[in-house]
């Protein structure tokens, strides 16, 4: 049985046609063709709109080859056709056959992740409070770096109490799929 969806991505394209058959996902695109092996899935990530509105897209990757899915057909300017049943019989079948075929896939929501941010800005803030201190010392007012130094680094451990509260990058079971972001 193959399960295809099909959608407009811009005015100058030919219409994309996604199909899964036997184990592959084959993208047409006029009459230029692509195929993806499902067993050399590495990453699926399905994100949604932030507004919660009905845009949804499957980010997949094969190695360092990337494909990208939507759930709207471009119509006009400003005009979108809505395919989310299709789009969702797609993702949910890819899911499905990809755990099946590439069980070292990681399956995941692409949302915002706070976890990475709250993390790179306790990083810059470390670096920020060793740089004060050196600077202050090599300038000869040790008070005053000393006095900053610790200040930015009672910032850091408070931020660092907080890091376990922050979710992690969410993950799904790939043979049941959230229903929220596939109705």
């Amino acid at each position: 049985m193959q399960v295809s969806h099909r959608a407009r991505l811009s005015p100058f394209q030919p219409e994309t046609v996604w199909t899964l058959e036997a184990g592959t996902l084959v993208e047409t695109r006029g009459k230029a063709e692509r195929r993806f092996p499902l067993s050399s899935l590495t990453r699926y990530r399905l994100s949604a709109d932030q507004n919660g509105g009905r845009r949804r897209a499957l980010l997949l990757t094969f190695g360092k080859r990337r494909l990208m899915i939507v759930s709207q057909s471009y119509l006009g300017p400003g005009q979108f056709e809505d395919r989310l049943p299709g789009f969702s019989t797609l993702a949910r079948a890819i899911a499905a056959v990809g755990a099946d075929l590439a069980p070292r896939a990681r399956f995941g929501v692409a949302r915002l992740e706070a976890r990475t941010a709250f993390t790179w800005v306790m990083g810059l803030l470390a670096f920020g409070a060793s740089a004060t201190l050196v600077f202050s010392l090599t300038a000869g007012m040790a008070e005053v770096g000393i006095d900053m130094a610790a200040r930015m680094s009672f910032v850091l451990i408070l931020m660092i109490a907080a890091l376990p509260w922050l979710g992690r990058d969410p993950t799904f079971d790939p043979h049941d799929p959230p229903t929220d972001l596939l109705p």
